[in-house]
This record gives structure tokens, C-alpha cells and sequence, in this order.
């Protein structure tokens, strides 16, 4: 196997295996807030900043941890990253006040960012023609680690207790910079040429109008893909009597989607010219709006089939069209690129799902469904926009 695959491999068992950590807490914050402070009559508001926190912070954070990896080596950047989940997982285990939580949240939003160091290292020293599978099979193993993720935690968490799960996702974490430390092969990227600078400023002139929409488009991918996630369970638990083992199900058949199509989307993406590959994200942008609209029914055996199909969907969109992204600036930006994109996923998250949360508060279910639908819609425009400026400067 060729040095950099090997790179690859670990990086993939990395990834799974930290945001299978990360995950086994990640359904059940509401439960430990109310087991911390069981007599708050405002656990919602809590579970809501504990959740929004570390993505905020994130978001601003992003760019700077890229810049950085583009200068000192990716390298460093996913052991801090990884690192800094131990850390602060490991430090959960002593909270015991609800602000004690915020305020490690809110730590390890600004200190970890595992999902983009690895894919800045990853895209660091893959062949460029290799770039859009290596994306794929990364995806894959997010995806994978987010199903496992939240089975073991409620596992722990039933026979065991909530801090259980914060040991061992600290000690897991901890276990993969130890690895990481040892197996990734260290990288500092060497500073442009004055001849490249003077040559990347002429390209930027070009490019900035396609980044922009590209950004555009990942905020909007994110936020439709975000916007139902804040009623789902209880639309399930509601509209159709589903059992939370369903609901498991329901939310598990997008993942496994996810997982099993992002490596093939990766593959298929390399035959398509720059010029097509927004055509193919655009359909596939449409086909996802269907499946929200599909959403709004009541057999169960149909909606699983329809989450199923939008995990699919899920597995092309983000990750293809962050590896289109970065074919349009030059080798030493690929960090900073990948640090901006990071910073519109987690705006368009938190945008996502409070627009969900309102949008239940004033109208119902239905609405919810149908702007993220609508949503999915502005992407598939957006690419159109993106493959019509391309053209324009080619």
C-alpha cells in the first residue's frame, strides 16, 4: 500500500472512533442536565446553550485553527484537536453545576474541530485526483461513528451512569492523539513562492466570487439539512406514534444512507468535469428537497425508505462539494478554505435549528418540512450560479 493510503487508513479509524466518542453523549445532554439540576425549571434553555455553545465558538474559531495549519502543519492541528477532547470530555467528568458544563463546552468548541483538521491533513498529502474519494471515505467515517456513537453511549449510560461515558470518551480521545502522534507522518507546508503569491493574487481576483457561492451553498446545505432535526423526534413521537426504538431507526437509516454512499459519490465524482459536478450536486440538491416533502406522511415503512434515500443524498452534497471548493485555490490555502467552510457548516447548524425550533413554535410540522425543502431548492440555484461563473472564467 502507498505511504499515503496507509496516512489515510488511520486518519478514517481516527475519525470514527472520536466522533464515536463525541456521540455517545451527544442525544442524551438534556438527561445529565436534568440528573445535575433536577429541579430547574429552565433545563430546555441549558440544553439549548449546551448544544449551540461549542458550534458558535467553533464557527469563529475555524478559520484561524486552518490558517495555522497552513503555515506550522495540519500535523499539529489534529493533535490539538484531538487532544483537546480529551481534555475537556475528561474534565465533564468532575462537573457538577450546569455551568460548569457550559463553560467546558464552550472549551472544547474553541479547542477541538476534529472533522476539519483531519480533512485538512488528509487533503495535505492526497494526489489531487484523489481528493474527492479520500473526502468520500472520510464522510463515511463521521457518518459511521455518529450511528455507533449514540448505541453505546445509551448502553453505558443505562447500566452504568452519564460520567461513565465522559471517562471513556476522554480516554478514547486521548488513546487517538497518542496514535496519531506516532503514525501521521509530519508535514510543514513550505511558504509560497513570491512568483506564486504575485499568481494567486491574480487567481483570488477570479476565485472570490466562486468561493463566496460556494459558501453560500454550504450554509444553505447545512441549514436545510439542520432545520428538522429540532422537532423530528417529536413529529415521529407525535404524528405517528413511532417508539423511540423507531425513532432510533428513523434517525440511524439517514446515517447508514450516509455512510454507505459517500465513498461510491467520491468515486463517481472524479470522472465528472468541474463544469458538471454542480449539475450532479443540483439534481442530487433536488432530490433531497423531494424527500422532506416526502416526509409529510404517515407509513413508516415509506418514511424509512425516504430517510434512507436523503442519507444518500446527504453522502454527495457536503462533502463533494467542499472537494469542487478546493480545486479553486492554490495548495497553500486548502487549510484556510477548509477552515472558512467549517465556519459556514456550524453557522448554518445553529441557523438550521433554531429556524426549526421557531417555525414549530408559530406554524407546525408541515411548515417545518417544507421550508427545508424550499431550502434545498437555494442550493440547487446556487450551484447553477457556481457552474455559471466557472464557465465565465474558463
Amino acid at each position: 500500500m502507498q505511504h499515503w493510503k496507509k496516512q489515510i487508513s488511520l486518519l478514517w479509524c481516527c475519525q470514527f472512533l472520536s466522533i464515536a466518542a463525541m456521540e455517545m453523549s451527544e442525544p442524551f445532554w438534556p438527561l445529565f442536565l436534568n440528573q445535575l439540576s433536577p429541579n430547574n425549571g429552565q433545563i430546555t434553555l441549558w440544553s439549548a446553550l449546551i448544544y449551540s455553545a461549542p458550534l458558535l465558538i467553533s464557527s469563529l474559531v475555524a478559520p484561524y485553527w486552518g490558517i495555522l495549519g497552513d503555515r506550522y502543519g495540519h500535523k499539529k492541528m489534529v493533535l490539538r484537536a484531538t487532544l483537546g477532547l480529551s481534555v475537556t470530555q475528561g474534565l465533564l467528568y468532575f462537573a457538577s453545576e450546569l455551568w460548569h458544563v457550559l463553560a467546558l463546552r464552550l472549551l472544547q468548541g474553541a479547542l477541538a474541530g476534529v472533522i476539519t483538521a483531519i480533512l485538512c491533513f488528509a487533503n495535505h498529502i492526497t494526489p489531487t485526483i484523489k481528493r474527492s474519494v479520500v473526502i468520500g471515505n472520510l464522510t463515511s467515517a463521521t457518518a459511521a461513528g455518529a450511528i455507533l456513537g449514540p448505541f453505546v453511549g445509551g448502553v453505558l449510560i443505562q447500566w452504568l451512569n452519564f460520567v461513565t461515558v465522559f471517562a471513556l470518551a476522554s480516554a478514547i480521545c486521548f488513546a487517538i492523539t497518542l496514535a496519531l502522534s506516532i503514525g501521521l507522518q509530519a508535514s510543514t507546508p513550505k511558504p509560497p513562492s513570491q512568483q506564486n503569491q504575485h499568481s494567486s493574487r491574480k487567481v483570488t481576483k477570479k476565485i472570490t466570487g466562486l468561493i463566496g457561492l460556494g459558501l453560500l451553498t454550504i450554509f444553505l446545505l447545512q441549514a436545510a439539512k439542520a432545520l428538522p432535526s429540532s422537532f423530528f423526534a417529536l413529529y415521529a413521537e407525535q404524528y405517528l406514534t413511532a417508539s423511540p426504538f423507531i425513532i432510533g431507526l428513523l434517525f440511524s437509516a439517514a446515517g447508514v444512507g450516509m455512510m454507505l454512499s459517500a465513498p461510491i459519490w467520491g468515486k463517481r465524482f472524479e470522472h465528472f468535469t468541474h463544469v458538471n459536478k454542480p449539475l450532479v450536486l443540483a439534481g442530487i440538491a433536488m432530490a433531497a428537497s423531494a424527500c422532506y416533502l416526502l416526509h409529510i406522511q404517515t407509513n413508516l415503512l415509506l418514511l424509512l425508505l425516504v430517510r434512507f434515500i436523503w442519507g444518500l443524498c446527504l453522502g454527495a452534497l457536503l462533502p463533494m462539494l467542499q472537494a469542487l471548493m478546493i480545486t479553486f485555490t492554490e495548495e497553500y490555502q486548502h487549510g484556510t478554505l477548509i477552515g472558512r467552510a467549517q465556519r459556514f457548516i456550524k453557522l448554518g447548524n445553529l441557523v438550521g435549528v433554531s429556524a426549526g425550533a421557531l417555525l414549530i413554535i408559530w406554524w407546525d410540522y408541515a411548515i417545518g418540512f417544507i421550508v427545508a425543502a424550499i431550502l434545498y431548492i437555494g442550493v440547487a440555484i446556487a450551484l447553477f450560479a457556481i457552474r455559471s461563473k466557472y464557465q465565465q472564467g474558463h
